[in-house]
């Protein structure tokens, strides 16, 4: 199998594991599950070490104008920045839609002092979700307590010893309530599983680049 394709079908499976093990199966997202299931979700994995947001444009392009897209991820398994260039990265692609979507960065380790948000966002490769804007504004109408502003919401604030119990930090509390319920050590050996499984998948692909 040319390594391209091979690399893209590894990160396919990391990211299903992250979404299935961590995501849905303790609802950290309300509407992942659905979103997977009636086909509403798209991926696209980037097998080249660099990527500019034009390349991406194509891809992105098709997403904004297809209606039927929710939430859509562009996963980079080779990226070879920290934390903060790759959120910068993805505020760039982001930029490109901005009417459209909203964008997060997801990046594979956190530190120990993380709030849930970081915490809960540790994918197996660095990967920007894309939420469309109007899913959101649909999520908001029909529950306003619990989905509401979650791009908006102050991170400072909210990992502070008085996080604001507003609208907006509802998900955040129910995230907070399940981290404590099931133990952060746990969902972090979930985690550390699924990045060991990484390691040896990668360990066999990367020498082919």
């Amino acid at each position: 199998m040319n390594p391209h394709e091979a690399l893209r079908r590894e990160a396919l499976r990391l990211h299903a594991r992250y979404h299935l093990e961590l995501i849905e199966r303790f609802s950290v997202c309300p509407w992942a599950r659905a979103a997977r299931v009636e086909g509403r979700k798209r991926t696209h994995v980037v097998t080249r070490a660099s990527c500019s947001p034009e390349e991406l444009a194509p891809v992105l392009g098709g997403w904004a104008g297809d209606d039927t897209i929710d939430v859509a991820f562009v996963i980079a398994p080779r990226f070879a920045g920290g934390p903060d260039s790759f959120a910068a990265w993805a505020r760039s692609i982001g930029k490109q839609h901005d009417g459209v979507f909203l964008t997060a960065p997801f990046y594979p380790c956190a530190a120990e002092s993380a709030g849930s948000i970081q915490f809960l966002r540790q994918t197996p490769d660095p990967t920007v979700q894309l939420v469309r804007r109007s899913r959101l504004e649909e999520i908001r109408a029909q529950d306003p307590p619990h989905y509401r502003d979650i791009f908006d919401i102050d991170l400072e604030k909210l990992n502070g010893a008085k996080a604001p119990q507003s609208v907006a930090a509802s998900v955040v509390s129910h995230n907070e309530r399940m981290l404590e319920r099931e133990g952060r050590a746990e969902i972090q050996g979930i985690f550390d599983d699924i990045q060991r499984d990484r390691e040896r998948s990668y360990a066999r692909l990367m020498p082919l680049f």
